[in-house]
């Protein structure tokens, strides 16, 4: 299949309905295997959404750091599209190694049967090459036995953008979460199960730079696009795009952060994009965050674009569900986000 260039005519996959099928993949980390208990959660609120659940042959498996084989990951891919009664391919949860099953991925079978592609963080691999090489919108959101696995039960922010993502016709306007966690209990050890995480006051979203902006959306995690996109194959046109980044649980610095964002600047893709919204760090002081905002601006600020921070996305919660290649606009002064059309087509 011909490699796509630009955003702008991604096909929008089928709307959800009840009693469509949930298809459940490890591309990378072994999720499944490492914590039943979050499994049986994330499928408890799938189904609570009138969906049913399908776990891949390959999914719960384990092989050192990842579920399976690069090949036996593609396969589990490959058989939920085929899978017709699959409206939502769903990951467990990112990882590290998702670049290792792209020579195996056959874009043609993907693009021949459109469905939702979900996930974050290393998922951002597939995320960018399918949309790049099916032409095919994905969706960066929660995986199944982080956000959708929560307890006492799945945040109510997370849950509205999801369903308004999957489920609904309109197109989403986005708002800031009024609070904000990113404490982590143990999964390994069910510490999870003993309480709800603690949540602190949100201080919503803020303005790095005024302007307004309207492009298609595409972003992931800031450390996979710069660890195993920049320069490879499944490196989209950026030009006129409104790019999303975040960062991981890893909590790299703002020196780190600095020198990503300088790869990006001197790649040119500042001065390509329409604006730039930026997630909510996951592990930072008060003061390495006040550190990072200042960090964003030195690095766009010869290009001037439009860019909103602190946005509810990636690896804290809640987290907002984005559609890539949807048309969107961003009105950074005035803390606006929202999508220009719906994220999905009738069924």
């Amino acid at each position: 299949m011909e490699q796509r260039d630009i955003l702008r005519d991604l096909v929008a996959p089928p709307r959800v309905r009840a009693g469509d099928t949930v298809a459940i993949i490890s591309p990378s980390a072994p999720a499944v295997a490492w914590w039943p208990h979050r499994v049986e959660r994330g499928r408890a609120y799938l189904e609570s959404l009138g969906l049913k659940v399908r776990v891949m042959p390959n999914a719960g498996g384990k092989a050192g750091w990842v579920s399976a084989s690069p090949e036996a990951r593609a396969a589990d891919i490959h058989e939920a599209f085929l899978d017709d009664r699959v409206r939502v391919v769903l990951a467990s949860i990112g990882g590290n190694h998702s670049n290792q099953i792209l020579p195996h991925l056959d874009f043609d079978l993907i693009a021949a049967h459109p469905k939702i592609l979900q996930g974050y963080s290393d998922m951002t691999v597939l995320l960018w090459a399918i949309a790049q090489r099916s032409g095919l919108r994905t969706f960066h959101g929660p995986a199944l036995t982080v956000e959708m696995a929560e307890f006492p039960a799945v945040l109510p922010y997370t849950d509205r953008f999801l369903r308004a993502a999957w489920f609904g016709a309109a197109p989403i306007s986005f708002e800031p979460a009024a609070e904000w966690t990113d404490e982590f209990l143990d999964f390994f050890t069910k510490a999870d199960l003993g309480r709800a995480r603690e949540f602190r006051p949100s201080p919503g979203w803020i303005t790095l730079r005024s302007g307004i902006a309207e492009g298609p959306l595409v972003g992931g995690c800031l450390e996979t696009i710069c660890w195993h996109l920049k320069g490879s194959a499944f490196w989209p046109d950026l030009g006129g795009a409104i790019l999303f980044i975040e960062t991981s649980e890893e909590a790299p610095s703002p020196a780190h952060i600095d020198a990503y964002l300088t790869d990006l600047e001197q790649l040119g893709v500042f001065d390509s994009i329409a604006g730039l919204i930026v997630g909510r760090p996951m592990r930072y002081t008060d003061e390495e965050a006040k550190a990072l905002w200042d960090v964003v601006e030195e690095r766009t600020a010869s290009a001037g674009i439009p860019v909103l921070g602190n946005v509810d996305i990636g690896h804290t919660d809640p987290m907002l569900t984005l559609p890539i290649g949807v048309p969107a606009r961003v009105d950074a002064g005035g803390h606006e986000f929202r999508l220009l059309e719906s994220a999905t087509a009738p069924a």
